[in-house]
C-alpha cells in the first residue's frame, strides 16, 4: 500500500445539469495530473440501489480508476482533507491507501465546499470535519 499528497490548486463545487452534486480536487485548472473527483447524484432509482450505485462515486485520475464507495475516512480541514481508502478502493487506485490532499480556500469557498461534501457523503460516516 502507499500514501500520496498533492496541493490542490484548484477545487470545483458544482452541479452539473443538475442532476448530482460533484467536487473536484485538482492540481491546476487546466492540463490536470492529479486529481480526486467526488459526485453523487440527487436521486437514485431501483436500478442505482441493485447494482450499488446509490452512493458516492470517487474518481482518482482517470475513469480507469473509479468507483462506487470505498473511503473510510475523509478528514476536512480548513487547509486540506486526508482520505483513507477502503482495501478494495485502494486495490483499484494502484494501492493507494491515504491520500493528503492541501488546497488554499477562503471562509465562504471552505464552507460551500463543506455543503458539498456533507451532500456527497449522506448516509455515510466517512466524513470528518476538524479544526473549525
Amino acid at each position: 500500500m502507499s500514501s500520496f499528497a498533492y496541493e490542490a490548486k484548484c477545487v470545483a463545487m458544482e452541479q452539473p445539469d443538475g442532476y448530482f452534486h460533484l467536487v473536484g480536487f485538482a492540481d491546476q485548472q487546466f492540463d490536470t495530473r492529479f486529481y480526486l473527483m467526488l459526485q453523487r447524484a440527487f436521486e437514485h432509482d431501483e436500478q442505482d440501489h441493485a447494482l450499488g450505485m446509490d452512493t458516492y462515486h470517487i474518481e482518482w485520475c482517470s475513469q480507469d480508476k473509479s468507483r462506487y464507495g470505498g473511503i473510510s475516512r475523509f478528514e476536512l480541514s480548513p487547509n486540506g482533507a486526508d482520505v483513507t481508502f477502503e482495501p478494495q478502493a485502494a486495490a483499484a487506485l494502484d494501492d493507494m491507501d491515504h491520500l493528503t490532499i492541501s488546497f488554499h480556500l477562503n471562509q465562504n469557498e471552505f464552507l460551500a465546499l463543506r455543503e458539498a461534501l456533507d451532500h456527497i457523503f449522506r448516509d455515510s460516516d466517512c466524513l470528518s470535519v476538524v479544526g473549525v
